[in-house]
């Protein structure tokens, strides 16, 4: 179902991240938002030791279109030196699993696999993902790694702080900045516009 595919939108290119002090962690929690309702919220972490640097997105949300849809999505993202080591993505709807991507880097390439299993691969570095878009605004990345589709998806920028991606099923998203913080998703779907609207920002 093309609605689940909104809660899982994000990138990769080159771009300086956000510097954070080592040994901690931030968060960024968001209100999701349908018709000026609140249906869900959305936790993003970010912790860096060392050279690692880790993101965890998790959200939560309750869609009701013809029935009550429950919505859980979970990402965890690793950084080594700035370059993306895994990617997970697990979602369930009512508790049913519908997405379990993984994306390895092996020293030359990703392996990439999905719940049916082995899901080819991809032959370059990967430096932003849709976790890390949360903290870091793409400035003039080019195209991102979007988790959901195990692709590079292209950015385009609307202005200095609004980006857009526009993803494979015809849907996109939009992004807004502030102060290299991201404040605002606007996700255009088929069967709404929704948005993710930040109500706490990093200490």
């Amino acid at each position: 179902m093309k609605a689940l595919l909104i809660f899982s939108i994000m990138l990769s290119g080159y771009f300086l991240p956000d510097v954070a002090k080592p040994g901690t962690k931030e968060y960024l929690n968001y209100s999701i938002i349908k018709d000026d309702k609140t249906i869900g919220n959305i936790r993003v972490e970010r912790s860096l030791k060392d050279d690692i640097t880790e993101y965890i997105f998790e959200s939560r949300a309750k869609v009701k279109i013809l029935y009550s849809i429950e919505i859980y999505d979970k990402m965890g993202v690793t950084f080594k030196q700035n370059v993306l080591q895994q990617a997970k993505l697990y979602r369930t709807m009512n508790g049913k699993l519908k997405v379990n991507n993984t994306a390895i880097w092996n020293g030359s390439f990703y392996n990439l696999s999905d719940k049916d299993g082995a899901n080819g691969f991809l032959k370059q570095s990967i430096f932003c993902s849709t976790a890390s878009l949360y903290f870091n605004e793409p400035g003039n990345v080019k195209s991102v790694f979007s988790e959901k589709f195990q692709k590079m998806i292209p950015v385009h920028k609307i202005d200095s702080k609004k980006y857009r991606i526009d993803l494979p099923n015809g849907n996109s998203t939009t992004y807004t900045y502030s102060s290299g913080i991201c404040t605002l998703v606007e996700a255009n779907t088929d069967f709404a516009n929704l948005k993710f609207v930040l109500t706490t920002k990093p200490n």
